[in-house]
């Protein structure tokens, strides 16, 4: 992962009600807008803003059925955004 698309990670993760909506989609493993907005104190045009964001820095993943979008995390790239974060701060220690 490049530092580019770290940033845009960390931007994205930066804003607590994003990290909250990607909590739940990941905690409920796939879910509707709907279903999110009813959980969140905000209106359903900003969660779909915030799931844009989400979805544009590759963390979750959107399918559409019918007139509905439903929305999962993507653990290969949380994962991904893990192991680049933690090189970033501990570079691995040389072996002898």
């Amino acid at each position: 992962m490049n530092e580019r698309q770290l940033l845009k990670i960390a931007k994205a993760l930066s804003d607590g009600t994003r990290l909250r909506l990607l909590r739940e989609i990941a905690a409920s493993g796939e879910i509707s807008c709907g279903e999110l907005a009813s959980r969140f104190p905000v209106a359903q045009p900003t969660v779909s803003h915030h799931l844009k964001v989400l979805e544009e820095a590759g963390l979750v993943a959107a399918r559409r059925e019918g007139q509905f979008h439903y929305y999962r995390a993507v653990a290969e790239r949380l994962e991904a955004f893990r192991e680049a974060l933690a090189a970033s701060f501990c570079p691995p220690v040389p072996t002898r």
